[in-house]
């Protein structure tokens, strides 16, 4: 039996792969660059590291979890190939540190 947890994670998943789809679409199409999309990401990143919560409770979950979908799609932002459109070997490279040689 599937659990809500793992639906909600399954959903997650979905609309960050749809995200870095779009984001390669912007870069493939020269839209973005690798550091416009990365300094959007960053630019969110730096906010929710700034709020007042994360000043107060630096190492408060909700800010983690804020903050891990972001950060994957700024990994993903880093293994797509414009010259290819893809993101070639995400499955083995997206989760930083799972067999990500780079």
């Amino acid at each position: 039996m599937t659990s809500d947890a793992d639906i909600s994670d399954a959903q997650t998943a979905g609309l960050l792969l749809a995200v870095a789809a779009l984001m390669g679409s912007l870069r493939a199409r020269g839209a973005l660059t690798e550091a416009e999309v990365d300094a959007a990401l960053g630019g969110i990143a730096g906010d929710i590291r700034g709020s007042k919560l994360a000043a107060a409770v630096p190492l408060d979950p909700m800010i983690a979890a804020t903050l891990a979908p972001i950060e994957r799609l700024q990994h993903m932002n880093a293994l797509f190939d414009p010259a290819s459109g893809t993101f070639p070997d995400w499955i083995a490279r997206a989760d930083p540190g799972e067999g990500d040689a780079t």
